[in-house]
């Protein structure tokens, strides 16, 4: 099976229309693997309450499956930077940006 370019944004598409589409969040969920190449930890910074209703809603364990699902999907193709990115939120739209360690690093909160 050949990689599709075009997969991650159309599963972020329907997440979206079928969670957010009452959406008034803005922010971003930067994102990264553990050593075993699964989804091991993500800092949401998203505008006043949203993360409560995102949380509360159930959109974000489905977007937690969904990113370890294309982090697994873009490792068995052997593509570039696919342990960590940044997904944008505005409002009802969702964007993925895969991003260097360093980037992901910079973005996030951490320091370690």
């Amino acid at each position: 099976m050949s990689y599709d370019p075009d997969f991650d944004q159309y599963r972020l598409d329907q997440l979206a229309s079928t969670h957010l589409s009452d959406s008034l969040a803005i922010g971003d969920i930067v994102f990264f693997a553990d050593d075993d190449g699964r989804l091991g930890k993500a800092t949401w910074r998203l505008n006043d309450n949203a993360y409560k209703t995102l949380n509360d809603s159930g959109f974000k364990h489905y977007l937690m499956e969904l990113l370890d699902s294309l982090i697994i999907y873009r490792k068995q193709h052997n593509k570039p930077n696919s342990s960590q990115g940044i997904i944008y939120v505005n409002g009802r739209k969702l964007n993925i940006e895969w991003v260097t360690p360093e980037e992901a690093f910079q973005k996030s909160e951490w320091n370690g």
